[in-house]
């Protein structure tokens, strides 16, 4: 048992070396573009805005905003570079045929995913920091629940990537993962705005809008960065955002079983 877990753990270990090799050499870009985005975005929300009327403090409610997308914005190219896979050379089945359960390639993709969303989210926020200086007040961070949803959040990522490739018919349908499922799970799930807005306005919409993982992203990863009052509980996000990357898991498993055909 001990030698078969041994081994289970050096193909692992190894394809999962593979993969943050690619995920290394194009980092250094990663962050380029994430240091522009996040720059501008809580540069003008957090100085320009304000002089329309909006909240003196609402640069950093969309910073909470920013990090907690940061790992979002991975999924649609990593969708495409795995589906493209699985149209074309089908690397990934050499890696099924490997004497490992295929849960364990499965596993592989997740963590590498999780992996990348959590390297950016963490470096959203000293970015944020410098933009916003003052304005970002880091004592209110509560370490142990940012850290968690930092990693729920980026686990959850990793598996609702398998889930939309699973979804995603083929490389001509690609478009659809972005305006059929990101960008209106992004954008109504508290991007710019709270559950508790959202609730005064429409108390339906906003129990609908539970439905949404990204409301629990956005929500729990604010309540950890700028207290707890006028967001959903953390524990609740944590507790959600679990459960939803098992049902995605669970979901991505069987379809992708039945259309790579594997055991």
């Amino acid at each position: 048992m001990n030698k078969t877990l041994s081994f289970y753990w050096l193909v692992f270990k190894n394809l999962l070396a593979e993969e943050l090799v690619i995920f290394r050499e194009t980092f250094s870009d990663k962050i380029i573009n994430l240091g522009i985005w996040v720059s501008i975005t809580a540069g003008i929300f957090g100085y320009i805005m304000p002089e329309f009327g909006l909240s003196a403090d609402y640069g950093s409610f969309q910073l909470a905003g920013l990090i907690a997308s940061a790992g979002l914005f991975e999924i649609f190219p990593s969708v495409m570079t795995l589906l493209s896979d699985i149209d074309g050379d089908r690397i990934i089945s050499y890696q099924l045929t490997l004497p490992v359960p295929s849960w364990l390639i499965l596993m592989k993709k997740i963590v590498y995913y999780a992996i990348n969303a959590l390297s950016l989210a963490i470096c959203v926020t000293p970015i944020g920091k410098i933009v916003l200086w003052n304005q970002f007040d880091l004592t209110k961070i509560r370490i142990i629940p940012f850290i968690l949803m930092l990693i729920v959040t980026s686990i959850f990522y990793g598996t609702f990537t398998l889930w939309l490739t699973a979804r995603a018919k083929n490389m001509a349908t690609i478009g659809n993962v972005w305006m059929r499922f990101l960008f209106p799970m992004w954008f109504l799930g508290g991007f710019q705005f709270s559950w508790a807005v959202l609730y005064k306005i429409s108390p339906i919409l906003a129990y609908l809008n539970l439905l949404n993982p990204l409301t629990y992203v956005m929500e729990g990863t604010r309540a950890a960065l700028l207290g707890q009052q006028d967001f959903i509980s953390v524990w609740i996000c944590i507790l959600a955002l679990s459960i939803f990357s098992i049902l995605s898991g669970w979901y991505a498993t069987v379809k992708l079983k039945q259309r790579l055909d594997f055991v």
